[in-house]
């Protein structure tokens, strides 16, 4: 470490003349990209030229009263300034006098910061003016009477998860209306998210400055003099990163993500003992879990910031509207004064009709500019693509009827004891305390056994009266279809969640009317805005198939997933096999085994051998194939032929926790065999061979 030789711009604590952040305040000290090396070059405080406070307020004129210095950064310096004719408090910010050298720059920076002035946003710093004096530019703002994300992070650390759920919520507000008006940020950072008053109301800054100033992409003259470009590695986007000129939206989508990880963590996804390494990791990194560094964070926050912080910026989401509305999934606790808790309702709802708890309707994110340093950074990747061989998602069965409820929280992750692992039925006695398995079975189909049928059945009650019809569900309980196919219509359209999707299975199963699968996936997609899970589910399964649509594995997981965090207990080993197979979204072993669990625990026996294969393999859980063989037992119970095959494996090799039983191990194999498990029936041939 060197010796002591400048001062941070902020607190004034010293620091090496290496650092690029100051380790008091978090300050970003003087510090640029160098074009040839793709390295931060620091400079001391007395090699950045500060503006010259007399040329600033000639420019201002005799309306505004310059004031003292209340911050610096890297490009720029605030000053506070009076309004003599409001009589209010102003901040100026003007840019470095290196920064701004040339016409074209100024030009350039009229030009974005009239676009941005233009932005109308309750979390976004509006500008009042801009001017210039001398080759110097400055931006005329409000002041802002609290502090910087940065200052609290490295004040109080991570934040409690809802609390940086609504400064994400409100942050994307006001992202997604600077994209919608064509203003991409591309500086999103904690120093640029400032936290106003008691309530900490989020307003972003900045907006349109790093385009201004980066001149990459440009034909016209260099950003400085030093050939050295503003940015800050550790939020670029991959695209970003690697020097890409056009970002669009999705960089933004990047950043914000990375600001909520260290949020919530209390440390970077990616980080690097230099620039170049930090680059690196921003292009092929995979940070660690959410879930493993902050357990009780939602699902849906979790998956958010995953998907957010996909590498493709096709992988991400399509705006911050889809952003915030992932955010906040039905696993997410109302969020107060951010956000508004709507009922989903149905009219006039039958007993079996699904209830679909309140739905938290977030505010949408605004995005703000980021610098685009690093034009020439020389980093190679090489990446492999090795693409799935995927099978379809198959079709759920469609009824016209209400889908019963599954929006039932489901039990406490909690894998069934290995001492649960039974043999099949055979002479040797059961172990006290076991689950005995059912008998062996010739036939793959399930056990149901009828109850006892009552000597003297009580007598048929007489039919109820027809049901009136007078809303779409009672019309479409009384199989009145012209009557169901107009009021699910009217209701549908007038926001009835319920009803658009009962019409859209009208359409789907062509009752009373040609039968449509393009017409119902409208419908459904009506009924998923307006917060049906069930409806997401249908929908995302229409995609995965491309049925009534283009085929789309991204917009199927992520109506899937959508339906899975709402309840729909279907939804959970499709979503689970998804993240499995890196279909639509990044493969993740973690989620797909917690996935897989949820509806292993609800008794589906094919999530219940994949839970089971990966204990066995060790992948997205701890090995341990005690936990493989508890269960593969549950799975064979149910009939399973792989599941039957992999216990009846175990008890041959005494793996599992299991004691080693040649007799009960070919009984489990004949089961699988009689199913048509093709390596059950090889190794019954081979064990009965004389």
């Amino acid at each position: 470490m060197s010796s002591v030789t400048k001062a941070c711009p902020s607190c004034a604590h010293p620091l090496p003349v290496e650092a690029a952040f100051c380790m008091m305040c978090g300050a970003a000290t003087p510090q640029a990209i160098d074009k040839n090396t793709g390295e931060i070059r620091t400079y001391s405080a007395d090699r950045i030229p500060s503006p010259d406070k007399s040329r600033l307020q000639r420019a201002l004129g005799g309306n505004y009263e310059l004031g003292k210095l209340i911050g610096r950064g890297g490009f720029a310096e605030v000053f506070l300034v009076h309004d003599k004719r409001l009589k209010r408090d102003l901040a100026l910010k003007a840019l470095r006098p290196d920064l701004v050298i040339s016409e074209h720059l100024l030009t350039r920076f009229r030009r974005e910061a009239e676009t941005v002035a233009a932005l109308r946003h309750p979390h976004i710093v509006p500008i009042y003016d801009i001017g210039e004096a001398d080759g110097i530019a400055y931006i005329l703002m409000p002041l802002i009477q609290g502090e910087s994300l940065r200052a609290l992070l490295m004040r109080e650390g991570p934040r409690p998860v809802r609390e940086a759920t609504r400064i994400m919520l409100e942050a994307s507000d006001a992202l997604g209306a600077a994209h919608e008006a064509g203003v991409v940020h591309r500086d999103i950072k904690p120093e640029n998210i400032m936290l106003e008053g008691k309530t900490r109301r989020v307003q972003l800054m900045d907006f349109g400055i790093a385009k201004a100033i980066d001149t990459s992409g440009d034909e016209g003259p260099g950003l400085t003099s030093t050939g050295m470009l503003v940015g800050t590695p550790h939020y670029m986007s991959p695209e970003q990163a690697s020097g890409e000129p056009n970002l669009d939206h999705r960089s933004d989508q990047y950043s914000l993500a990375v600001v909520a990880y260290q949020m919530i963590t209390g440390s970077l996804p990616f980080d690097g003992e230099s620039t170049r390494a930090v680059l690196f990791q921003q292009m092929v990194g995979v940070p660690k879990s959410l879930r493993d560094l902050v357990p009780d964070v939602p699902a849906s926050v979790a998956f958010t910031i995953d998907r957010a912080l996909s590498k493709d910026p096709k992988d991400r989401f399509a705006s911050m509207e889809a952003f915030s509305e992932a955010i906040s999934g039905p696993d997410i606790w109302p969020l107060g004064a951010t956000g508004a808790t709507d009922a989903i309702t149905a009219a006039t709802p039958a007993p079996s009709t699904p209830t679909l708890g309140a739905a938290t309707q977030a505010t949408p994110v605004p995005k703000k500019r980021a610098w685009l340093p690093l034009a020439a950074v020389g980093v190679v990747l090489v990446a492999a693509a090795a693409f799935v061989l995927r099978p379809k998602t198959p079709a759920a069965p469609e009824s016209t009827a209400a889908a019963p409820n599954t929006q039932a929280a489901a039990p406490a992750a909690t894998p069934p004891a290995t001492s649960s692992v039974a043999p099949p039925p055979s002479p040797t006695p059961t172990p006290a305390g076991s689950v005995a398995p059912p008998p062996p079975a010739a036939t793959g189909t399930r056990r149901n056994p009828a109850g006892p049928t009552p000597a003297n059945p009580p007598a048929t009650p007489a039919a109820a009266p027809a049901a009136a019809v007078g809303s779409c569900q009672a019309a479409v309980t009384a199989k009145k279809w012209p009557d169901a196919l107009k009021l699910c219509a009217a209701e549908g359209d007038a926001g009835n969640a319920a009803s658009a999707r009962l019409l859209a299975g009208i359409y789907r199963a062509g009752t009373g009317v040609e039968k449509s699968d393009a017409e119902a996936a409208n419908w459904y997609r009506k009924a998923v805005g307006g917060g049906d899970a069930q409806a997401a589910h249908r929908l995302g399964i229409m995609y995965a198939n491309g049925q009534g649509v283009t085929q789309n594995d991204v917009e199927a997981t992520n109506l899937l997933r959508k339906a899975a965090d709402g309840g729909v207990t279907e939804a959970w080993p499709l979503i689970a096999e998804r993240y499995e197979q890196g279909l639509g979204t990044r493969r993740s072993d973690q989620e797909a085994a917690f996935w897989y669990r949820r509806a292993a625990e609800r008794g589906s026996r094919d999530a219940q051998y994949n839970l089971g294969e990966m204990y066995n393999r060790g992948r997205g859980v701890q090995k341990s194939e005690d936990e493989a063989a508890a269960w593969f037992s549950k799975a064979a119970e149910q009939n399973h032929p792989a599941a039957e095959y992999q216990l009846g494996m175990m008890y041959l090799r005494g793996k599992g926790g299991l004691t080693k039983d040649e007799a009960v191990g070919l009984e489990w194999l004949e089961r699988a065999a009689a199913q048509g498990h093709g390596e059950a029936i090889k190794e019954v041939a081979k064990r009965k061979r004389p």
